[in-house]
């Protein structure tokens, strides 16, 4: 929240209350502070814009500033009363908005050596048709989104949040496209379009893959600091997968979900689900090879053979399958992700580490583990930590967009507590230690990473 919000809020807060206890006392002081919290809510309206959330505080200042104009000694107790109740449920309406949603919630700031840059690639592959509309023309799209380093002295506008942000629907997701007012002011901490460092001659390469139906937008704390450790990461999204995705003509693209009506566990609409990505990952490292695609000099200062996969949940489970079907990929991680149908054989040993959450048991652990298995059996092994404070959600912005209270209650009923920024860290440091001990040729001691940070755990491998 900004200063003129807190303000704002502490005097609505200050005035409702003394309004409640004491509603008869409408002396100069009262009419004072109620008049400079109507000046401040004007100087935030003017200065910041319209809030959704302030709804039910201008219904509040409304009858504060009656009340101090016209309320008299003689008012009945029976008005008195009911005065207060509208007061009470007003001042409990004009904070509970505040409690639950951030109208620009605020990001983890990367902690690397570099300030990242951000580029998007809005791109179409030609020989694929889209078949998840109804549209027999469509061609596949994929977006990318590039963070990579830049230069200390780089400017310019932070990237934008999330794509399409003038044009939203009504509804992304389930959420009311209201709550999304003000995200064009979140800071990325990404220098839109910024030149690509020249501190090393060509940079390794992420390829990182978002959950089921999340759009990349939703894992930027986490993809930019990493980006800040010396990666050039290109982030994907999966166009009418992901809730959100702005395509190359401008199009605004959502959620279609086409299930089969006999298939009530949706295990084969998740493994299409995973092959389409699949075939999204070899289109965009086949972009690679096409210098057009870029801007120059940017082609030229990635390491294409310095190539590593990550992704959480879907996203996870899909880069490890495309690093068993696809050599280019020289290491994979999986982020708390479940495979869907059956892995292809690899060319041999690979690098792979699973980090995951504290798991509950069930049928669906039972498919993620025996998933992970089949993985750790085919690569040859590999590594696998568990952070005990994390629930499958933490890895993503999602209880950043959420106040503190709301968020504390969320991680409260979960079990797993408030925080967000420390399972960024701690994850961040592990994909970093496992990269550079790939890309170096050496063993990655992911072990340091799990001495500094309390609640990350080795597990074994059977």
């Amino acid at each position: 929240m900004k200063s003129i919000d807190v303000l704002l809020l502490a005097g609505i807060i200050i005035t409702a209350l003394w309004l409640i206890i004491f509603p008869k006392r409408t002396n100069g002081s009262l009419k004072f502070l109620v008049a400079l919290t109507v000046i401040l809510a004007l100087v935030q309206l003017f200065t910041e814009g319209y809030y959704w959330q302030y709804v039910p505080s201008y219904l509040l200042l409304l009858v504060m500033v009656m009340q101090s104009i016209f309320l008299k000694e003689n008012t009945s107790k029976l008005k008195i009363r009911l005065l207060r109740f509208t007061l009470l449920f007003l001042l409990l309406a004009s904070i509970v908005p505040w409690a639950i949603f951030l109208p620009i919630p605020t990001l983890i700031k990367p902690q690397g050596n570099y300030p990242v840059g951000t580029r998007i690639f809005r791109w179409v592959d030609v020989d694929r048709f889209e078949h998840i509309t109804s549209d027999p023309h469509d061609r596949r799209n994929v977006v990318v989104q590039a963070w990579y380093p830049t230069e200390a002295n780089a400017k310019g506008a932070h990237s934008p949040y999330l794509d399409g942000l003038n044009h939203l629907p009504e509804k992304i997701g389930m959420l009311p496209k209201r709550l999304f007012d003000h995200y064009d002011q979140i800071n990325t901490y990404g220098i839109l379009n910024a030149p690509i460092s020249k501190a090393q001659h060509q940079w390794p390469v992420v390829i990182f893959l978002t959950g089921n139906v999340a759009s990349r937008a939703f894992y930027t704390s986490l993809i930019a600091g990493l980006a800040s450790h010396g990666y050039v990461v290109l982030a994907l999204d999966h166009p009418y997968e992901a809730m959100i995705t702005q395509l190359a003509d401008g199009t605004i693209a959502t959620t279609i979900e086409n299930h089969p009506n006999n298939a009530p566990d949706l295990t084969q609409f998740m493994k299409g689900r995973l092959d389409l990505r699949i075939a999204d990952v070899k289109f965009v490292l086949n972009q690679l090879n096409n210098p057009k695609a870029w801007p120059d000099p940017f082609l030229g200062s990635l390491n294409q053979n310095r190539m590593v996969i990550a992704g959480h949940s879907l996203g996870g489970a899909t880069a490890a399958v495309a690093m068993a079907s696809d050599s280019r990929l020289k290491a994979a991680v999986n982020i708390d992700g479940t495979l869907y149908g059956e892995l292809p054989t690899p060319t041999g040993p690979r690098p792979f580490l699973l980090i995951e959450s504290n798991k509950e048991q069930g049928e669906r652990y039972r498919r993620y583990e025996n998933g992970n298995q089949r993985f750790f059996k085919q690569f040859g092994g590999g590594y696998r930590y568990e952070l005990l404070e994390a629930d499958h959600y933490s890895f993503t912005d999602a209880p950043l967009l959420l106040a503190p209270p709301t968020r504390f209650l969320a991680g409260a009923v979960l079990g797993f507590g408030n925080i967000p920024t420390k399972t960024h860290t701690a994850t961040i440091a592990l994909l970093n230690t496992f990269f550079q001990g790939v890309l170096n040729d050496k063993r990655a001691d992911l072990d340091s990473v799990a001495n500094r940070y309390k609640g990350i755990v080795r597990k074994p491998i059977d």
